[in-house]
């Protein structure tokens, strides 16, 4: 028995909606030529099926021809002799074969550009969704969308693919039947009917639980495991793998228990159908040959009924199987739907470039901000900042440093103000520097063209990071592991600001980007920095650092206020007493 999942920001499923509420919300999530082409595919598999009954109906021809029978309608284009007849024949198979491989080539080409074009606009929308609601959700949570949600939700399209040209071919040939004996597509129909409310009744809901709760401890076992992760260090100091292994182990079961039931379920519906097909054909062949009680014709009717039932039985297991396929495809496809509303939802919007005054790299107007449904974090904040100025910006923790320098760079947006400055000439250096597990030169490079050495050495040496690179074995080709676990964290943070000089610009902003660094190489780091006539807003707790500030700005209840002459001239004098001189 599957345990149900708690109800969280995915799991919550609501009353699965009817097939046609189903196809809307599926097909919504395909642009017009995505609609096109999967309506191509489906007349394509029906074809497919076309040629399997005209196959069936030249075997007839031919057997008839064969016990020198005419055929019950004589049309001129008919072929006339036995050899005709098995040329034709031969010629159907030819087409069958051709036609299967086309459409299956171009169904499978079709599902992957799909997943594809489901994995960018993911991609997409969470990296522009407001950095409110980004920080919210879970990385491993998006990672998981964005790679298993869309994988999984193609199924339901190829499965619809399928499940449509199937339907549509047993009606073809269904019709057919009827033509041959009415009696025997009376048989069929009542057959389908009853496996149908079999289905429905016995197996769609069960497919339908086992698909919600599969989603949510697939995503809980990728949490479990992430967090497990990236808090190696912790479990090895404190010894306690048994706490996340259980975690693990948990959702592991219940995925497990989920998973048996998707795979179970279909395959009963495919026995129950295999199984009553074959005694639906037996009995189809009893019924034809008391109705007709033609001997000569019985071979025949078997050859043609033989074929039709070659496609025809699978077709009907297929059916069985893709609806299987469809009940636990769709959670997938409700989930992507809703991910995608939701980055249109909280989508960042586009504010026009508004540029400072000539000589000024930043102005800031009467700039307030405040989280959704939270007191404001800053308060009708005014700054210009010249070329070349650096100012060193402090306050206690979590009084908005952080949030001023995000809304300057563009991450956040202003719930009241104006932010006049060139985002195209910002370099931005974070605390906790994000690094590729790759080579120190793409992680200078991050998504810049390809630069020549003597830059990127420049912008390490800047950094104060020149020496340690050259005296490595591989020199810029070196690796630095997953998120830079090979170096130390004062090398990460000045890695994340040669990456950032490198960048080039008229402003850097630096969000406690030195804090790793011992009192001598930041003040080199800082000492190259204003010597590059670069303007520098600097967050920083330290008290060293404004010895090098042409103005010293503080954020208070909100409001930034900068600090007075006189009061950073006797900062000044008690840091020259100390022997640190401006």
């Amino acid at each position: 028995m599957v345990t149900p999942a708690p109800k969280g920001h995915d799991s919550e499923v609501g009353p699965s909606p009817r097939n046609g509420g189903r196809i809307r919300t599926a097909f919504g999530l395909l642009d017009n030529r995505q609609r096109l082409s999967l309506v191509v595919l489906t007349l394509e598999r029906i074809a497919v099926g076309c040629c399997d009954l005209l196959m069936a109906a030249a075997m007839y021809l031919l057997f008839m021809l064969l016990q020198g029978r005419p055929p019950a309608h004589s049309f001129s284009w008919l072929p006339k002799t036995t050899l005709s007849a098995a040329l034709l024949t031969a010629a159907l198979v030819a087409l069958r074969a051709l036609t299967d491989v086309w459409s299956a080539r171009s169904l499978i080409r079709y599902i992957q550009d799909l997943y594809t074009s489901f994995l960018l606009r993911l991609t997409q929308g969470y990296n522009q969704m407001r950095w409110s609601r980004y920080v919210e959700r879970n990385r491993s949570e998006l990672v998981s969308h964005s790679l298993y949600t869309a994988r999984d939700a193609i199924e339901f399209y190829q499965s619809f693919v399928e499940m449509a040209a199937a339907v549509a071919i047993v009606v073809i040939m269904a019709a057919a039947l009827i033509y041959q004996s009415p009696f025997a597509a009376s048989l069929l129909g009542a057959a389908l009917a009853l496996f149908y409310a079999v289905h429905r009744l016995l197996i769609r809901r069960h497919l339908q639980s086992a698909a919600s709760s599969r989603e949510y401890s697939l995503r809980a076992v990728q949490k479990g495991l992430t967090d497990m992760f990236l808090s190696g260090k912790e479990i090895r100091a404190y010894g306690n793998h048994s706490f996340f292994h259980d975690r693990i182990a948990l959702h592991a079961k219940r995925l497990a228990a989920s998973t048996l039931s998707l795979a179970l379920l279909p395959q009963v519906a495919r026995v129950i159908a295999d199984q009553g097909a074959v005694l639906l054909f037996l009995g189809i062949l009893i019924a034809v040959e008391l109705q007709r009680g033609d001997a000569s014709r019985l071979l025949s009717l078997l050859v043609f009924y033989f074929v039709i039932s070659r496609r025809l039985l699978p077709l009907i297991s297929q059916i069985s199987f893709t609806a299987g396929h469809i009940e636990s495809s769709y959670e997938n496809v409700r989930i992507l739907d809703s991910e995608l509303r939701e980055c249109r939802q909280y989508r960042t919007p586009a504010n026009p470039a508004k540029l400072p005054d000539k000589g000024f790299v930043l102005e800031l107007e009467k700039l307030s901000f405040a989280f959704q449904d939270s007191a404001p974090i800053l308060r009708g904040v005014d700054l210009r900042l010249r070329a070349g100025q650096l100012a060193v910006l402090y306050g206690a923790s979590g009084i908005g440093k952080s949030s001023l320098l995000n809304l300057i760079a563009g991450v956040s947006q202003p719930t009241a103000g104006l932010v006049r400055v060139d985002r195209s000439a910002i370099a931005y250096a974070p605390q906790e520097v994000p690094l590729l597990d790759d080579s120190i030169r793409n992680n200078l490079l991050f998504g810049l063209p390809a630069k020549d050495e003597s830059e990127l050495m420049s912008a390490l040496a800047t950094a104060a990071l020149d020496d340690f690179v050259t005296a490595q074995p591989l020199g810029l080709d070196s690796r630095v592991g997953d998120n830079g676990a090979v170096i130390s964290g004062g090398q990460r943070q000045r890695l994340g600001l040669a990456r950032a000089i490198l960048r080039g610009g008229n402003l850097l902003l630096l969000d406690e980007a030195t804090s790793a660094l011992d009192e001598e190489n930041e003040r080199k780091v800082l000492q190259a920095l204003c010597a590059s006539g670069v303007a520098i807003l600097l967050v920083t707790h330290r008290l060293y650092t404004r010895a090098f500030a042409h103005r010293v700005l503080e954020i208070q209840e909100g409001c930034l206020l900068e600090d007075l002459p006189g009061k950073i001239q006797s900062e000044e004098q008690t840091l020259a007493a100390a022997g640190i001189k401006r």
